[in-house]
């Protein structure tokens, strides 16, 4: 692609490939995207280092197939003091336009970089002789432990259990068009985000390079002892970089967005520090303090160059156990507890149409929250979120929720049953879909075929 500089410098080619390998045997197809945002190099440099020991330096993929790419090339080609001074994006951010259907109207700069983005991840997806797995390299704004954040499902948890980085769940709850969510659930990728450190810390690429050989290895496409070009172990350097919590897995439980551009972080937030709903003030914006609204741990606290509304301000994230991935990890594999859901459950029926998908009546449905929800593997795709209440107040709301619940299921019996009562959907309803790869992990054939 011939990418002009909107500054009026002169045009400069910068091809999609960075480089591929393949090896002698078959295997899965691993690719990278680096530079979605332009002012995040550390995954472009890491997919150059490790292909550079792949042709000069005599490491080996002995099966599958590598294959590195640019991803916001128009932004960048932009110039800059350092490449991290430069502008996240030119018209929209690339990272929250990979929406369904792939063919949304627009003609910013970013659309046609995702049009052929799409175009180049469904051919190596088509080519692929084994499963496809991709990895999305980020760096963020401000200091924090490095981390993989990945879809809720089975496989993708397997993946990403190889990586010693602490895991994040549900961002794509939060986030709409993300290029992890359609990598999953239109081309039947298993797909990570990976964010290695700030945006001009040079060993950000040594964690991006690190987690690339890793995942190789993961997959079978390289040796186990393989080590970095600067001949560090690569679980070392990840490790190093979790900050203590490369085992932990967390749920994402809320997004605040800027809302203007006199926004700015309190000096003293920092990634994973704990907050507190309704009372911990993490940001200023038009001189009024804004405050988490929900309990946790402070997560990507955005102190970008250039602020831009609508971008995310930051997020609070909670630690998910051991005990209960295990549990949902079970009762996604039994098909008698999705059948009887849809029957026990109050204000809760299936959708019209979409066999593995559900609709929730809020007002009903008191004991089937978010977080219940994501146990038996759904992920909400329309909700509205239910703003912080200290402990006293919640227990006010479930009791009065689970008295109205009572009261309509008597109705409910009257009329003909709940579904008869409830037979359309309301625009106030809540959508929740199970993953695609938790219900039909797909053959590389299928996958080849979607269009």
């Amino acid at each position: 692609m011939i990418a002009a500089d909107r500054h009026g410098v002169g045009p400069r080619v910068l091809p999609r490939r960075i480089a591929e390998h393949a090896g002698p045997a078959p295997g899965p197809t691993l690719i990278v995207v680096g530079g979605l945002h332009a002012n995040e190099p550390a995954g472009i440099e890491a997919a150059r280092r490790v292909h550079a020991r792949l042709d000069d330096q005599g490491l080996s993929c002995y099966a599958g197939r590598l294959v590195s790419l640019r991803g916001n090339l128009a932004a960048l080609a932009l110039e800059a003091p350092e490449p991290w001074l430069r502008e996240r994006y030119i018209d929209r951010d690339l990272n929250r336009l990979f929406v369904e259907p792939s063919d949304e109207p627009g003609d910013s700069a970013e659309h046609r970089e995702r049009a052929e983005l799409i175009g180049e991840l469904r051919e190596l997806v088509s080519e692929a002789c084994g499963e496809a797995y991709l990895l999305d390299l980020h760096t963020v704004s401000s200091a924090s432990p490095a981390f993989i954040a990945l879809e809720d499902s089975l496989p993708a948890r397997r993946f990403a259990s190889g990586l010693p980085l602490p895991k994040v769940l549900g961002l794509e709850e939060e986030l709409t068009g993300l290029l992890m969510d359609y990598a999953t659930n239109q081309l039947g990728c298993v797909s990570c985000i990976v964010e290695a450190g700030r945006h001009d810390d040079p060993r950000s690429a040594d964690v991006h390079e690190a987690v690339i050989l890793l995942a190789m290895a993961r997959l079978g496409m390289l040796v186990p002892s393989v080590r970095t070009a600067a001949g560090e172990a690569p679980r070392d350097v990840v490790v190093q970089a979790s900050g203590g919590r490369s085992e932990h897995f967390y749920d994402v439980r809320e997004r605040v967005a800027i809302g203007a551009v006199d926004f700015a972080m309190q000096p003293g937030a920092v990634a994973f520090m704990p907050v507190r709903g309704d009372k911990t003030v993490v940001a200023v914006e038009d001189a009024r303090p804004i405050k988490a609204g929900a309990s946790g741990l402070l997560f990507l606290p955005n102190r970008q160059a250039q602020v831009r509304p609508g971008d995310d301000a930051f997020f609070v994230i909670a630690r998910v156990g051991r005990a209960w991935l295990g549990l949902s990890a079970w009762l996604r594999g039994r098909a008698w507890v999705h059948r009887w859901a849809l029957r026990l459950l109050p204000g809760v029926r299936a959708r019209a149409g979409e066999p593995h998908a559900i609709v929730v009546a809020p007002e009903y449905a008191v004991l089937l929250r978010r977080e219940v929800l994501h146990l038996l593997g759904y992920r909400l795709v329309r909700w509205t979120h239910t703003p912080f209440m200290p402990w006293p107040r919640r227990a006010a709301g479930l009791l009065a929720g689970l008295a109205r619940a009572a009261i309509g299921l008597l109705r409910f019996a009257l009329r003909g049953g709940e579904h008869a009562a409830l037979p359309e959907e309301r625009p106030t309803d809540w959508i929740a879909r199970r993953h695609r790869l938790d219900v039909a992990p797909r053959t590389t054939a299928e996958k080849g075929s979607q269009p």
